[in-house]
């Protein structure tokens, strides 16, 4: 009987484990962070006002822990003008292209539709180019392109809340091959594929037959990826970051022993060092992943209301009393008037590890305690002491409002 109880209450433990799993965020441990980081890093230095703009590293961008403001805004001015060029050129445009054009803007709140000195519309253009695709399917059996930039167009047409995304998606779900062995199967189209059905899934107004259908092609395909794992990787080294979106966009629709997420992100930056990833588009595909997400989240990405202004600002902490020296700098976004209090949160939000804060309350608004768990002490007579540049602060953080591309510091410091 005590047997029988106790392989019950294993069995338990283990549904238990499944379940959490289930619910867990799979993304880059504290530890594994540093390369991660450097990744990141690396790939947004690539950017630059010579440098052909590449939506795929924007997307990364936005999608991660690591901003680089200069380099996102650059980005965007950069692919609006590209794109009003193309459309008022009627350079080569192609579907695929269009769609990531439309993720990348659309995951740093610019407005896709909007272009510098042109008429054109990009999801209007995306909608177009979309149904060529399909007619294309329908007198050839296969895409103007391919299955690949028929899948991003999907998944941005979703991500814009486009209705023809749901009878896209319904077509394509229909004809797209789900056969392995057959010569137009990739990881990578596979896996685009299955990030717009999963997007298109969660839209209002789905009809019955279309979510079946979609559901149905996009088991067929998650097998497709989860069957090509081979020791960590999926497919190939470039291939397993676009198939690890795709499987932690879509993990409530396999069992989630058929996958060890860990192992896979253990293997992927553990690969970082040996520049496996240094060309900018294997580390935006990559990046997404290691973050926890996936291109299906940049529709969960929360734009400022119209007419609200967004600045960017520099936080800089800093200890160089003799005592474990540090000094720690990121770049935020906060909403126009936001005072250094707000500008700390976002800072913490975004890298709790170093900017983690404690304040008090005091008659001059809140008082800040301690930064990085590094306390200021009246025996030692030490406190954290603010900056604009090298102006010291008159007011406190609850007061003082930083204007755009200001640089505030925060040094630990004695009296």
């Amino acid at each position: 009987m005590r047997m029988k109880q106790v392989t019950i209450l294993c069995a338990g433990l283990v549904s238990l484990l499944h379940v959490c799993w289930a619910d867990a965020v799979c993304q880059a441990t504290d530890t594994q962070k540093s390369n991660v980081i450097s990744l990141a890093i690396n790939m947004a230095r690539s950017v630059g006002p010579c440098v052909t703009p590449d939506p795929s590293v924007l997307l990364a961008l936005n999608l991660g822990q690591i901003k680089d403001v200069y380099a996102q805004d650059l980005l965007v001015t950069q692919l609006k003008e590209d794109a009003a060029q193309k459309i008022n050129h009627n350079e080569t445009f192609s579907s695929g292209k269009v769609a990531l054009y439309v993720l990348a803007l659309r995951s740093s709140c610019a407005d896709p539709t909007v272009l510098p000195n042109c008429n054109g519309n990009l999801v209007q253009l995306l909608e177009n180019k979309t149904q060529e695709e399909l007619d294309r399917v329908d007198s050839h059996g296969s895409p103007l392109t391919t299955w690949y930039q028929v899948g991003l167009d999907v998944l941005a047409l979703c991500v814009m809340s486009q209705p023809s995304a749901i009878t896209v998606a319904d077509a394509v779900a229909k004809v797209i091959p789900t056969n392995p062995s057959g010569h137009t199967f990739s990881v990578d189209t596979a896996a685009v594929a299955v990030m717009g059905f999963t997007c298109v899934l969660e839209m209002e107004g789905v009809p019955q037959n279309t979510h079946a259908i979609v559901k149905h092609t996009l088991g067929e395909l998650l097998n497709m990826i989860l069957d090509a794992q081979d020791n960590g990787l999926i497919g190939n080294i470039y291939s397993t970051g676009l198939a690890g979106q795709a499987l932690t966009a879509t993990k409530s629709f396999y069992p989630t022993q058929r996958w060890d997420c860990p192992k896979t992100l253990t293997k992927m930056v553990d690969l970082i060092p040996q520049k496996k990833f240094s060309l900018p588009i294997a580390a935006a595909q990559l990046l997404p992943f290691l973050w926890g997400k996936s291109y299906v989240s940049v529709k969960d990405i929360s734009c400022p209301s119209n007419g609200v202004s967004m600045i960017s600002v520099e936080f800089t902490i800093v200890n160089d009393l003799g005592r474990d020296d540090f000094k720690y700098s990121i770049i935020v976004t906060v909403e126009e008037e936001s005072n250094v209090l707000q500008v700390m949160e976002k800072a913490a939000e975004l890298n709790p590890k170093h900017f983690s804060f404690q304040t008090e309350s005091s008659s001059w608004g809140a008082f800040v305690t301690a930064i990085n768990n590094l306390k200021g002490s009246t025996n030692d007579k030490t406190y954290w002491q603010f900056f604009s540049g090298a102006t010291p602060l008159s007011v406190g953080v609850s007061s003082y409002k930083p204007h755009n591309n200001e640089h505030i510091l925060a040094i630990f410091s004695t009296y």
